[in-house]
């Protein structure tokens, strides 16, 4: 069975046990019982009192059976095999749990792996970093946590079998040993006394040199990176009637490149928010242009507000399904923004993009100005296509401000008030070559399209198909 199909054939309580086990709350828990676990371990392989050292083992004890049962709930609730390859080194640090290997010495290094998931718990909640530190998170962390495996496992090591070493037998000697031979690339002060000590030691100087040249290169990219990023500081406060993007994919290159054609000057004042693991290729391009990248999350309250959302004048949001969200999560942040943007300005126009209509009432309920429903327009466009033959033509040109005829939304002149819609139609065309198409009706909010014996009442505004901008 693939893993897609056992995923779709999980149950209900197992989505939502995957759910809790998910859970900021639960990780940081087991987080915190992995670093109680390693000290113990240490103390245990430190101390000489029997009396101490086996109440250290029995709290431990129970510590692994926790962990043991955490793994079983995961299990449960896994949708494959492949359980068991991502959670090898946690069933392996279970081996204490043994009787017959519960006080082997040896046995106990064993639960030191567990420092390596408490990195990826790290790593996994890296995105609540600032976004210089958390584009090497990944670096950062493995860096860190190999030097700190390394220095551990070969403290209690030592401790293990260098125990009648009088340089190395205590817990403070150890890891002034493991430091000092991993930094220097040898056994310092003397060379160990045994076999498993020897290999302990070339292990160590292995993993001195390895860690050694990736710390080099992380810290060289870290330094490059904030760099680049001083030379490019943008002062968010000075933005003004500008648009906001929350979300950056195809469609978002294609929104910017419609801004900029419709621009007279060519450059509009762009903010997209998006929480993007590498920069766009494209960002020093859009720079000059006026487009500025921030990256965080759009839904989160200081992102809108550091993008200037409360001075902007549009602000668009693209429906997120990076990092493997599922398309109704999409729509519930997609939701979760654009309430946001129009809670914190109400006069902003806000445009979002949804891909269940099912939630466009709740964007509607939110004041919010305007919504696409993504999938539904695609496939309209490709039923008038098989429908009428060589629409698709039209439509490429009216959506596009690179070329040809474009939809215009202008305001009628006070003189046009009393006159008939076919009045305007007829003028438009003789005069301006345009269409006129539409009336947005300002009482009832609605578009009125082709209307028939419409007569203009008030001031209000008239969508038209021209080749270049109208004033009336």
């Amino acid at each position: 069975m693939s893993d897609s199909l056992a995923i779709e054939n999980r149950k209900a309580w197992q989505v939502r046990l995957d759910a809790f086990l998910q859970r900021m709350g639960v990780e940081l828990t087991i987080g915190g019982l992995i670093v109680v676990s390693v000290a113990l371990t240490m103390l245990e392989l430190s101390i000489e009192d029997n009396f101490l050292r086996n109440v250290l083992s029995e709290v431990n004890y129970v510590i692994t059976i926790l962990f043991a049962i955490e793994l079983a709930l995961r299990f449960a609730a896994a949708p494959s095999k492949r359980f068991f390859l991502t959670y090898a080194l946690d069933i392996v640090a279970l081996l204490p749990l043994f009787r017959p290997l519960r006080f082997a010495r040896m046995i106990r290094l064993l639960r030191l792996l567990r420092l390596l998931r408490l990195f990826g718990i790290f790593a996994r909640h890296a995105s609540s970093f600032p976004y210089i530190f958390r584009r090497g998170a990944i670096e950062y962390v493995l860096v860190s946590g190999l030097i700190l495996l390394t220095v551990l496992f070969s403290t209690g090591a030592i401790l293990t079998f260098e125990k009648d070493n009088p340089e190395v037998n205590s817990f403070g000697k150890a890891f002034s040993y493991s430091i000092y031979t991993l930094l220097s690339g040898e056994p310092i002060p003397s060379p160990p006394v045994t076999v498993a000590g020897h290999i302990v030691a070339i292990a160590v100087m292995f993993m001195g040199m390895t860690v050694f040249a990736m710390f080099t290169g992380t810290v060289s990219a870290f330094m490059t990176e904030r760099i680049r990023m001083e030379g490019r500081t943008v002062k968010w406060e000075e933005f003004k009637d500008h648009t906001v993007i929350c979300g950056w994919n195809r469609k978002a290159e294609i929104i910017v490149g419609e801004y900029q054609a419709a621009s007279k000057s060519g450059i509009t004042p762009i903010i997209v928010i998006a929480d993007l693991d590498e920069e766009p290729e494209t960002i020093t391009d859009m720079a000059a242009q006026g487009v500025q990248f921030l990256n965080e999350d759009f839904t989160r309250v200081t992102a809108l507000e550091r993008a200037g959302i409360s001075r902007a004048a549009t602000c668009i949001i693209l429906s997120d399904t990076a990092h493997g969200r599922s398309e109704q999560d999409a729509d519930a942040r997609t939701i979760m923004a654009a309430l946001t943007a129009e809670k914190l300005n109400p006069n902003v126009y806000t445009c979002a993009e949804i891909i269940n209509g099912e939630y466009g009432s709740h964007l509607e309920m939110g004041k919010v100005n305007d919504f696409v429903v993504s999938g539904e327009q695609s496939g309209f466009l490709l039923a008038q296509a098989a429908l009428n033959r060589g629409l698709t033509g039209i439509f490429r040109e009216l959506l596009t401000h690179q070329r040809g005829n474009q939809f215009y939304r202008i305001p009628i002149s006070p003189d046009w008030i009393g006159k008939t819609f076919l009045d305007l139609f007829l003028f438009m065309k003789k005069n301006h070559n345009a269409i006129l198409i539409a009336v947005q009706d300002t009482e009832k909010n609605e578009l009125n399209i082709n209307p028939d014996d419409y007569t203009f009442n008030i001031i209000e505004d008239v969508i038209v198909i021209s080749p270049h901008p109208i004033e009336l």
